[in-house]
């Protein structure tokens, strides 16, 4: 079994834990998890990501408005998240950034306005951010060149092309089951390339569980991802790898583990 493993980005006030999670959390401390990063994606759920991380020790917040949560947000939305960016044991803004991957998503203008009000708010509070990207790789480049910013992709799924340009930023790659599926041909190629110090682990759980298995996605999953990595990589072992993003997930996030 592999231990101290951090899952960087999941979502573990969904519903479909809300009635056995005080189990959910026991079986993945028993399973070697020692933190998870549970983040926001509109206010409600950043609100409850505070109350879950203040309430559990494992557990820590990041707070902020998916794109996709972007069209009818209130005027003041920016000083509910500042109130919940200054609870305890909240270490990042996001999930934030740009999707263009659905057919009715948000328009471009609206989720860029949002993203960069957020990336203030990061720089007002000296937090990292957790960046959303899908299908919006030239448009978040952009962006986040125009900020003094450090932080992590989520899900990073990029070609590998923009991936590389992330890394000159000093942007980690948040490594998750997508590339345990068969055709993750550009997670493959960046696992190999990704500097070990910008590595990081995440399941987004519940929503994306390793090839093969059924749903709920839970953090425990991160070991076959370690794996993985480990497999392509040929460098670094497992354990090592679980080790590297733990060191990682610490320094960007302050997380004591």
């Amino acid at each position: 079994m592999l231990k101290g493993i951090i899952d960087t980005h999941c979502h573990m006030d969904d519903p479909c834990f809300a009635d056995r999670l005080d189990q959910v959390l026991e079986e993945q401390q028993a399973a070697g998890v020692v933190a998870i990063m549970n983040s926001g994606s509109e206010l409600p759920s950043s609100l409850r990501s505070c109350e879950m991380a203040e309430k559990y020790d494992m557990v820590y917040a990041s707070v902020g408005i998916y794109p996709n949560e972007t069209a009818s947000l209130p005027e003041d939305y920016i000083e509910t998240l500042r109130g919940y960016a200054k609870r305890r044991k909240v270490v990042a803004i996001g999930e934030i950034g740009m999707d263009y991957g659905y057919e009715e998503h948000p328009d471009p203008a609206i989720q860029e306005k949002c993203f960069r009000e957020q990336l203030v708010l990061a720089e007002e509070l000296d937090l990292p951010v957790v960046i959303h990207n899908r299908e919006a790789d030239e448009d978040t480049l952009r962006i986040l060149k125009d900020y003094h910013i450090r932080g992590a992709i989520h899900r990073i799924f990029s070609p590998i092309e923009y991936a590389r340009e992330f890394i000159k930023m000093g942007i980690y790659m948040g490594f998750g089951p997508q590339i345990t599926y068969p055709g993750s041909d550009c997670l493959v190629q960046l696992a190999r390339e990704c500097p070990k110090e910008l590595i990081l682990l995440e399941t987004d759980a519940p929503f994306l569980p390793n090839y093969g298995m059924e749903m709920p996605a839970t953090p425990d999953m991160i070991a076959k991802v370690a794996e993985t990595i480990s497999e392509i990589r040929g460098d670094m072992t497992p354990q090592e790898v679980v080790d590297t993003a733990r060191e990682n997930a610490a320094r960007l996030y302050h997380i004591a583990c």
